[in-house]
């Protein structure tokens, strides 16, 4: 049996392990934030590691929204949404969503993480066979572990997925949109022909996709053309193209209602305040009409402007293919990233800096994220950076 000694020996010497591989975690302290900048330390710094891909979370229509809710709801819901915690503006919130995705019910969550967990335990209770593509979100990842057996196909390849449905047929299928680290899409049309094939179920995780692409918003399959039908469970997550905090799971009628009798991550949680419901409603309208697509437009010339920007100036990193707001500079080893990183942040920028065991050993990166609240300026003056630094 292990002692309190043992056990703090125990944490000493994993969190050196952590340093030893550069992997160590700091938080980092956010003063203040406005547009493309956030303020740490008394420095402003251009912010290219977030994931406010409209820049709405500092956006000054999304703070009155914010306050007007606050007027009509107070502070807190004070109990889970099965008690109490279930207001009008959520249910007003269910209903915009529910008309987006074209579903018929929709079940809200704190983050996308429980969301995810939920679906997967779902899966396992309804004693469904488990198929992943091998990139999916660590939220996913880590629940699926505890299934008796499930599969997980070679990332995007739609031969390998083909060949385990063959053997598994009526699976739940899981995938991504737009893959969080590579910035890539899913090959979602395949994905429909083979659940289709093999009679399984899709399940859509599009928390870096919905707000972000399509002509309305709609996410990765608008983009792709697939029809709503086509995606029979749809993840999205309301702190990233919406600018506020939480995620949603849209689905048929059964599936949702039971998902809230038996999902325990939404069962056992506070639901989130009804005055951040009310403010998305707004940044969901603002997403969905002309205002939407004037910063979708903004926003992916900026991320053209990038690689184009990268590519002129013949930076010695590997850019991805990536033509989504993610864009990944592969730099390979840990302390070459965080050296690469330090020296960003010191001529004013904020990259994300994504090591191993996020991404596999030797392809440590910095994820740089284009949003709309950058401008030409932004964009020129960091890949001038990253030529000085990188070489």
């Amino acid at each position: 049996m292990s002692d309190s000694l043992s056990i703090s020996t125990s944490i000493r010497e994993k969190l050196q392990k952590i340093r030893d591989a550069g992997a160590f975690r700091e938080l980092l302290t956010v003063d203040e934030r406005t547009g493309s900048k956030i303020k740490m330390g008394g420095r402003w710094y251009v912010n290219f590691a977030g994931n406010d891909y409209l820049g709405l979370a500092a956006a000054p229509e999304t703070a009155r929204a914010l306050n007007e809710g606050i007027r009509l709801y107070g502070a807190g819901t004070g109990a889970s949404a099965v008690v109490t915690g279930h207001t009008r503006a959520h249910s007003e919130l269910e209903e915009l969503l529910c008309d987006i995705t074209g579903k018929e019910a929709v079940i809200l969550f704190n983050t996308g993480f429980a969301a995810n967990q939920t679906l997967i335990k779902a899966g396992i209770n309804l004693k469904a066979n488990l198929l992943l593509d091998r990139l999916v979100h660590a939220s996913m990842q880590d629940a699926v572990f505890s299934a008796p057996e499930f599969q997980r196909f070679r990332h995007n390849d739609m031969v390998h997925a083909e060949k385990i449905l063959e053997k598994h047929p009526g699976s739940l299928i899981f995938t991504e949109g737009v893959f969080s680290m590579d910035g890539d899409l899913s090959d979602l049309k395949k994905l429909t022909e083979l659940k289709k094939r093999y009679n399984s179920y899709l399940i859509l995780d599009d928390a870096h996709g919905f707000g972000v692409l399509g002509e309305h918003g709609g996410g990765t399959a608008e983009h792709l053309g697939i029809p709503k039908t086509d995606i029979d469970v749809f993840m999205g997550t309301l702190s990233k193209a919406c600018g506020l905090s939480g995620a949603f799971i849209a689905s048929d009628r059964d599936f949702i209602d039971y998902l809230i009798n038996t999902g325990r991550e939404y069962i056992y949680s506070t639901a989130a305040p009804a005055f951040i419901a009310h403010a998305l409603i707004r940044t969901i309208k603002l997403i969905t009409e002309n205002e939407g697509r004037e910063l979708r437009h903004h926003l992916h010339a900026m991320t053209n402007l990038f690689r184009k920007r990268f590519r002129e100036l013949d930076i010695n990193a590997s850019l991805s293919e990536s033509q989504t707001s993610i864009q990944p500079v592969i730099i390979g080893a840990n302390d070459e990233l965080m050296t690469v990183s330090r020296r960003i942040r010191e001529k004013g920028f904020l990259c994300g800096a994504i090591r191993p065991p996020t991404v596999p050993q030797g392809t440590a990166r910095l994820r740089i994220t284009v949003t709309a609240a950058h401008n030409d300026t932004d964009i020129i003056n960091l890949t001038d950076t990253l030529k000085d630094i990188i070489g």
